[in-house]
Formats: structure tokens, sequence, C-alpha cells
């Protein structure tokens, strides 16, 4: 069971993504006994495989902890490679001056 809507919405947001990259990669039937594995250990897991959502991460904002400069916000996009199923290239900037600033300290 999740405890708040968010960690539905990633769990949600992550089976779709996991289901997006197998089918990408056509590895449908090698992720099978996984799939069987998880959908037993997991009630949750399975009602969100059976769904049949796919998806996968496209834009957003990160937030990481960075152990020298502390928090950082970088926004994301990603993009399939075409002709390459299996890739995705996903491009990272910061959130804003502040944290542009914190990235050039770094180098």
């Amino acid at each position: 069971m999740f405890a708040s809507a968010g960690q539905y919405a990633l769990a949600r947001y992550l089976v779709a993504a996991f289901r997006a990259d197998a089918t990408r990669a056509g590895a449908s039937a090698e992720i099978r006994p996984l799939v069987e594995e998880l959908s037993s250990a997991s009630p949750e897991f399975a009602e969100l495989w059976q769904s049949n959502d796919i998806g996968g991460m496209v834009e957003g904002t990160k937030i990481l902890l960075h152990r020298n400069v502390g928090k950082l916000s970088l926004e994301y996009s990603s993009f399939s490679v075409e002709g390459q199923p299996d890739l995705t290239m996903v491009v990272y900037n910061p959130s804003d001056e502040e944290d542009a600033q914190k990235i050039r300290s770094l180098l």
C-alpha cells in the first residue's frame, strides 16, 4: 500500500517506464519471469503492471543533494535516439541561476 498519492504516482510512472523500455528493447519475453515474481510479491506492482500503461521520463525536475554544494535542482528532458530503440538521451539543465552557479563552482 502506498503512503501517499505522490508515492503512487511515482510507482505508476516507474512501472510504465519499465514497460516502455522493455517493449522498445524487444525484451518482453525476457522480462516475463521478473514481472511474475514482482507481481507475486507485490499486489500493487501487479495492479500497476496490469494497467498496461506505457510511459517514460519525458521532462521534469530532479533534486540532488551534492556533498560539496548542497541541494541542486535540475530540469531534465529525455529523447529517444532514432534507430537505437534501447537508447535514451537525457539532458539536464540547472533550474535557476543559483543552481547554475553551484555547478560552475564544481568545475
